[in-house]
């Protein structure tokens, strides 16, 4: 096949298209217009001391865990086991703990009380002496009263003297010997010792009343005499 020679061109018509003009350099102090109403998004930066960056589109929440949606953990489970234990505890002291009982033992015969001592208890004014006395019976005569007294003595020596008056009158009058007997010996009265003797009175017949006095004259108690 014959092969075409191609035409010749001039240099000068193979020279590139013009290109088009560049644009010009904006002037000194422009800047461009802010966008209104149109907020930036902010661009992650890297952080500081070079070290890497999370991944481009990765997530900066925390991580979440399946435990976090499990229902919270109730506490009657330890609570019934304390009780228990409690409770355990309780029963093994009332068994184990137990006083032992006594063991039965034959009670002891209760004495039989003693039988309080006759008459009115006197004392000393001292507090030396003391005992318990009593009228044990009285006679009105044409010259006063005769009356016998008993004296048992706790305390003693006990000296002792006797006076009476009438209820009515403030003048006290002096024993006198009694008609009947046995009368007072006058001796002091020992320790556990009781004597008994019969006084006669001048007195009107009345109320009267008899007085248990110290050797000095002291009185220590009285006895009304029946009128």
């Amino acid at each position: 096949m014959p092969m075409t020679s191609e035409p010749n061109r001039d240099p000068a018509s193979q020279q590139p298209p013009a290109s088009a003009p560049h644009p010009s350099a904006p002037p000194a102090g422009w800047a461009p217009t802010p966008l209104s109403g149109v907020t930036r998004p902010a661009v992650p930066r890297p952080a500081a001391g070079g070290g890497p960056s999370a991944p481009l589109g990765g997530s900066n929440l925390p991580s979440t865990r399946i435990d976090e949606f499990a229902a919270p953990r109730s506490w009657w489970p330890l609570v019934v086991g304390v009780v228990a234990v409690l409770a355990a505890a309780l029963i093994w002291a009332s068994t184990t703990l137990r006083p032992a009982l006594p063991s039965a033992t034959k009670p002891s015969p209760t004495p039989a009380p003693t039988a309080t001592a006759p008459g009115r208890p006197f004392v000393s004014p001292n507090e030396r002496y003391s005992g318990r006395w009593e009228i044990l019976q009285s006679e009105w005569t044409d010259s006063g009263v005769e009356v016998q007294i008993r004296i048992s003595v706790d305390k003693g020596p006990l000296s002792y003297s006797f006076v009476a008056f009438e209820n009515n009158s403030v003048t006290a009058s002096d024993p006198l010997p009694a008609a009947h007997s046995p009368r007072f010996s006058g001796y002091p009265i020992e320790t556990g010792d009781t004597e008994t003797g019969w006084l006669l009175f001048p007195l009107e017949r009345g109320q009267a009343t008899v007085i248990l006095a110290n050797a000095a004259g002291s009185q220590m108690s009285a006895l009304p005499i029946p009128g």
